[in-house]
């Protein structure tokens, strides 16, 4: 609830279905994906599903296609939501990017790096 203290000279930062709400009540908002973008030409990792130990092979394989099958059912779960304030199969098919390429862990790496060394 704190984001109704959003306004003037105290910011904040939203995330997830908020974000959406957010952005129509706040005379300024700002893409942190986008800003990374700009700022390294790289893309911004998000969210990556991580294990500290090592997983089995089933599991890695029940999960890829678990993933998979909710992938390649992205209409078929965006038609169940009612969501007004942003067009989520444009966000979900064509924002998100699903796919953890090259390019994303270079992203990933470089922030990563910042970070540990402080160097923001």
């Amino acid at each position: 609830g704190y984001e109704k203290n959003i306004g003037g000279s105290t910011a904040g930062l939203v995330i997830g279905d908020r974000a959406f709400t957010q952005r129509h009540q706040s005379a300024y908002y700002y893409d942190l994906g986008a800003a990374w973008k700009e700022m390294t030409t790289l893309p911004f990792v998000f969210a990556a599903w991580v294990s500290s130990t090592a997983l089995s092979p089933g599991f890695i394989a029940a999960f890829n296609m678990a993933n998979e099958k909710g992938l390649n059912n992205l209409d078929k779960l965006i038609e169940g939501l009612d969501f007004k304030l942003y067009d989520l199969h444009h966000y979900y098919t064509s924002v998100i990017s699903y796919k953890f390429d090259e390019s994303k862990k270079k992203g990933m790496e470089l922030f990563l790096n910042y970070i540990s060394n402080n160097d923001f």
